[in-house]
C-alpha cells in the first residue's frame, strides 16, 4: 500500500480528492461517520487535502471491487458518467519499481510509523503477495493484470483506505 500511496501523490490525486470526513452533519450524511486521529497513522505527510473536485475517497477500501478501480484508471466516464478526472492508463503498462520499498519503510518508521521491528526486511514479499492477489481477482474478472505493474499498487492502497478502524454503520 505504501508504493500505492506514493503513486497517488505522485499522480496528484490527493489535489482533486479528500481523505477526511470533518464532524460536520453534510459531511457525515454524504460519506459516513467521521474521521478518527487512529486512521492516519500510517500515512505521512497526511493526505487530508481541502479540495473536492472529486469525492472524497476517506472510506472508499472494499466499496468498489479490483475492476472497479482498474476500469476507472483506465477510463474514468466508463465507471463514473460525467467524470472530468483524467485517464491514467500508463498505470497499467508501467512496472513498479519495489526496489525503494525498504528504504520508504525505514524513513516513515524514523516518522514514527509504527511499522513492527525489521518489517523493512519482508516488506517486499508482503507486496509481492498482494499484488498477486489482486491480479489473480482482476484476471479471473476477465483483465489480462500483470501483478508488477503500478496500477496493482494504487488499487492495494485504495482498496485499503479508511479500513484500519472499524466503524459503526
Amino acid at each position: 500500500e505504501l508504493q500505492g500511496r506514493d503513486i497517488y501523490i505522485r499522480e496528484a490525486c490527493n489535489s482533486c480528492h479528500s481523505q477526511l470526513i470533518r464532524p460536520f452533519r453534510s459531511e457525515t450524511e454524504r460519506y459516513g461517520e467521521y474521521s478518527k486521529a487512529g486512521e492516519f497513522v500510517y500515512d505521512h505527510p497526511f493526505l487530508w487535502g481541502s479540495k473536492r473536485t472529486g469525492p472524497d475517497l476517506h472510506r472508499q477500501g472494499g466499496k468498489y471491487p479490483n475492476l472497479w478501480h482498474y476500469l476507472h484508471m483506465e477510463n474514468p466516464e466508463s465507471m463514473s458518467p460525467g467524470s472530468i478526472m483524467p485517464a491514467y492508463p500508463w498505470l497499467i503498462t508501467d512496472d513498479l519499481d519495489i526496489s525503494t520499498t525498504r528504504r520508504k519503510i525505514e524513513v516513515m518508521k524514523g516518522f514514527g510509523v509504527p511499522y513492527p521491528d525489521g518489517y523493512e526486511e519482508i516488506a517486499n514479499n508482503d507486496l509481492l503477495t498482494q499484488a498477486e492477489e489482486i491480479a489473480l481477482d482482476l484476471q479471473e474478472s476477465g483483465v489480462p493484470a500483470d501483478p508488477n505493474k503500478e496500477i496493482i499498487a494504487l488499487i492495494a492502497y485504495l482498496q485499503r483506505l479508511g479500513t484500519d478502524i472499524k466503524v459503526q454503520d
